[in-house]
């Protein structure tokens, strides 16, 4: 004990020292503050990351009543150019740290963080401890810098001197005592682990405490432990018969049902029997593994025996948020792409779970309480909603509902613009809808520059360059300057690097334009075969890509494009093809696979070819030299109509290069 208290003498004493140094930098004032007062925090950035930032926002943890929240602070510019925020502490704070951002810079505060201890509060000690211990950021709130974290040893100290000032404290931290203690002193620990658990079991436990109980029981072996641990765990439920690990076995023992009628009749149960309000306090690694496996299973199961979505649509309020995504993913968006659902159904749809999705971006989950402030939890609520968003836009912008599409543009642009585009053309549409034609250009110009364009955007941007320049202006040469950078060129460098030479069987089929087209008849010239199928949602979406390079190449009698119907299982396939080429008038001549004598299905150059070149699926693209052998092959589509463009032009001009 002597030699506990002389080394937290000299942690304590280093403490005053790193704080004494932080304090050029991070300072609260008044300098001894008592919880519930109104504080100044100072941020001198001088020596920082941050040094140069036109704007600071900062995130402020605070350890009260033993948790942790998180709130967003924006810090305001002095004189001295220092930055100044006003926070008023929570009764019973016992440890302030922040983290200083702008924009993607942040500033943790190194090894001596910017923190600030209320030693006269319960918890201070052992949270300053347990925040800088790397093995238990999974208990804490893992926002230090690595070089802030200190050893187990060190942190079992400030643990113990937080139990020496406040007895009180064993009760709420034994747990990362034991794993503090197990992983910095060698040797065998069951039997104080066991000591431990057997004197916090005496105690009236509250639903956090029971949990770290059940943690406290993970420390031991299995094997050797199996009497003990289950000898306590009969204890918890007998004492807590709706207690965390009660409602731990049940969230697993439905997950595993297999009746779908027993198990949504069961949830119903459950829900009543364990109300998400009484364990607000704590997230358990079961309920974390489980418990939104288990509500979509019933969701889904319910509707693929009953056909009845009304699981889902009765209780969305209480799906969750990463169940809502879910939903709109398997609901909305994969129906959109696939085309399979009229859109004014799925409008139906998507109107009732986006609006949901919205609210959780103002609900900080459970798992997140006290890791995350609110804008950082807005943040990434966003990014995992924006394909969600951007479909809907889609959605609506198909139903002329410009006024809710634009909302949900603007949500998705600070994860979408220039890089998605889908999003780059429906943006561009909207800023010529609100007559911002000259930011339209340069957002096409931006958008071009990184190669995810359409043909519309093109057509915008030609139209633009010729009323200036004239009708004998260079545009592809406008263009290709625009492309032009070291993006690029490596663009083009892996493209070549995927070139091959290999033998390819020859075809005959039938052509759209009447007769028959083989393969081998085309020697001499280059041949780009794109292998597709009316119900194949990605092969549609490349082909305004695929257009466009057609249309480069119409006049030159060297180059050939051959889109190869595949795969197709309605009678009349070759109608619905033909139909759907007109429809969005593409210049493209059809060949229709052969009947697989294997399988009798209508695949059998595609049959031949995957097995040959070792690949599965369509939009496949395939190009072929002059002499005959497959130079290139390509499975799937990116996105982009004018990067997929440039994917034909650059390996056809390369092939026509070479000698």
């Amino acid at each position: 004990m002597r030699k506990i208290r002389i080394l937290l003498g000299i942690l304590l004493v280093q403490f005053t020292i790193n704080a004494q140094q932080t304090e050029q930098i991070f300072s609260v004032s008044p300098k001894l503050p008592n919880p519930g007062d109104q504080v100044t925090l100072n941020y001198n950035p001088e020596n920082t990351v941050l040094k140069d930032a036109k704007e600071i926002q900062a995130v402020i943890y605070i350890n009260a009543d033993h948790k942790w929240s998180a709130s967003d602070l924006n810090f305001q510019e002095t004189e001295d150019n220092h930055w100044k925020a006003s926070y008023k502490l929570p009764e019973n704070t016992a440890l302030i740290s922040c983290v200083f951002k702008s924009d993607t810079l942040v500033d943790k505060g190194g090894a001596t963080t910017y923190s600030w201890l209320l030693d006269k509060e319960p918890g201070s000690y052992a949270s300053w401890g347990i925040l800088r211990s790397k093995i238990l950021q999974e208990e804490s709130i893992a926002i230090v810098s690595d070089s802030a974290y200190i050893s187990s040893e060190v942190g079992l100290m400030w643990i113990n001197k937080e139990i020496e000032k406040f007895p009180e404290s064993r009760n709420l931290y034994f747990y990362e005592g034991l794993k503090l203690m197990q992983d910095s002193k060698e040797g065998e620990h069951s039997n104080r682990i066991q000591n431990e658990i057997r004197y916090v079991l005496e105690q009236d436990l509250s639903k956090l405490q029971q949990y770290k109980l059940q943690q406290s029981l993970q420390l031991l072996d299995k094997e050797k432990s199996k009497f003990f641990i289950d000898s306590v765990n009969d204890v918890l439920l007998k004492r807590y018969p709706k207690g965390v690990l009660a409602r731990d076995n049940e969230i697993k023992r439905l997950f595993t049902e297999s009746d779908v009628q027993k198990k949504i009749g069961e949830f119903e149960e459950f829900q009543s029997d364990f109300p998400k309000e009484d364990f607000k306090e704590v997230f358990t690694f079961t309920e974390d593994l489980y418990y939104d496996k288990l509500y979509r299973t019933i969701a889904y199961r319910y509707i693929t025996e009953n056909g009845d979505y009304s699981f889902v649509f009765d209780n969305l309020k209480d799906a969750g948020f990463y169940n809502l995504v879910d939903y709109s993913w398997h609901f909305v968006s994969i129906p959109y792409n696939n085309e399979s659902i009229a859109v004014d159904s799925l409008n139906t749809i998507a109107s009732k779970i986006i609006p949901e999705l919205e609210v959780w971006e103002n609900e900080i989950p459970k798992k997140y309480e006290g890791r995350l402030s609110l804008q950082e939890w807005k943040q990434k609520a966003q990014e995992a909603s924006a394909r969600e968003y951007l479909t809907y836009a889609k959605i609506l912008n198909e139903l002329k509902d410009y006024k809710a599409e634009d909302h949900y543009l603007e949500k998705v642009k600070p994860f979408y613009s220039y890089e998605n585009t889908d999003f780059n053309e429906l943006y561009v549409d909207y800023l010529r809808r609100h007559n911002n034609k000259e930011e339209a250009i340069d957002f096409i110009k931006e958008s071009l520059s990184r190669n995810n364009t359409t043909a519309q955007m093109l057509s915008i941007l030609k139209e633009n360059f010729l009323a200036k320049n004239g009708n004998n202006a260079n545009f592809e040469a406008y263009i290709s300057d625009i492309k032009s950078g070291d993006a690029q060129n490596q663009f083009k460098e892996e493209l070549i690097a995927e070139i091959i030479n290999k033998p390819i069987e020859d075809f005959e089929l039938e052509s759209s334009l009447g007769g028959t087209v083989k393969l081998s008849d085309q020697k001499g010239k280059i041949v780009i075969i794109d292998m597709w199928a009316t119900w194949c949602a990605p092969c549609k979406k490349a082909m305004p890509g695929m257009k466009m390079a057609v249309d480069k190449y119409a006049e030159d009698k060297n180059v050939k494009f051959y889109f190869l119907d595949t795969q197709e299982y309605i009678s009349d396939y070759k109608k619905k093809t033909v139909e759907f080429i007109e429809e969005n008038n593409y210049p493209f001549e059809i060949l229709y696979d052969a009947k697989n004598p294997e399988s009798g299905k209508f695949d059998d150059t595609y049959a031949k070819y995957s097995k040959a070149f070792e690949f599965s699926g369509i939009p496949q693209k395939m190009i072929i030299d002059q002499h005959g052998k497959l130079r290139w092959r390509s499975t799937g589509y990116s996105g982009s109509p004018s990067e997929l463009a440039d994917e034909i032009s650059i390996i056809i001009e390369y092939l026509k290069s070479e000698k």
